[in-house]
């Protein structure tokens, strides 16, 4: 009789530890997904489940992920919110892989910010073969002005307006017009380069934003998911 009793009291004990170490255990393997993709620390990542053992079976409470000033990709972020809640994923997978990726949620909201001054560098180092490269915004239009070689050996005045975008997945910079100018002659050219920022394909909050705005040199994401 007590061989049972501390059995049960054993598999009580054991079940209290899961049902404590579940959610945390979540939240680690959501930090790991996260890692491979931006600077974030564990701080960052909380993960809420009740009871805590609903984590075995796949499904979570609550997400959140965020913090302020990390890099994301090539590009920095100011700041970074993401909130899910109904989250299902793979245990299995998960443990074997030993990272968490969300699959699905009934609702959630991702919003994230980038500085005039981080989407400057950006550009910056992202525009090849420009110098004394000048960039300023105007309402949702970048212009990136600096000098060209035309020809390989004419130095031009350029002047490249564009404006940053989703496409699909992914976050892109979209050039929409630039000017070329040389000894008084100016030329308008097209068919330029766009630069893909981000792609959120293998974001592992599986969170994929569907607006940008660029409001006085603030660009802001913003992304929701509801299935009510």
């Amino acid at each position: 009789m007590k061989k049972w009793m501390y059995a049960a009291m054993a598999v009580a004990v054991i079940l209290l530890g899961l049902n404590i170490a579940a959610p945390r255990l979540a939240a680690y393997g959501l930090y790991r997904g996260l890692s491979r993709h931006m600077e974030i620390s564990p701080d960052n990542v909380l993960v809420e489940a009740h009871p805590g053992l609903s984590v075995l079976t796949g499904r979570l409470d609550r997400v959140h992920a965020g913090g302020d000033n990390f890099r994301v990709g090539k590009l920095r972020f100011q700041s970074f919110d993401c909130t899910l809640e109904g989250v299902r994923f793979d245990p299995l997978a998960s443990l074997m892989d030993g990272r968490l990726q969300a699959e699905s949620a009934e609702q959630g909201e991702l919003v994230a910010t980038v500085s005039q001054d981080d989407l400057s560098d950006f550009i910056k180092k992202q525009v090849k073969g420009t110098e004394q490269m000048d960039v300023s915004f105007d309402g949702d239009t970048i212009h990136v002005r600096g000098k060209v070689r035309v020809g390989g050996f004419l130095r031009a005045d350029a002047d490249i307006a564009g404006r940053f975008a989703m496409e699909g997945n992914k976050l892109m910079f979209l050039p929409e017009d630039a000017a070329i100018s040389a000894k008084g002659v100016r030329v308008n050219a097209s068919n330029l380069a766009r630069l893909e920022v981000y792609d959120f394909t293998d974001f592992p909050l599986h969170m994929v934003p569907d607006q940008v705005t660029l409001d006085n040199g603030l660009l802001t994401l913003h992304g929701r998911v509801s299935n009510h």
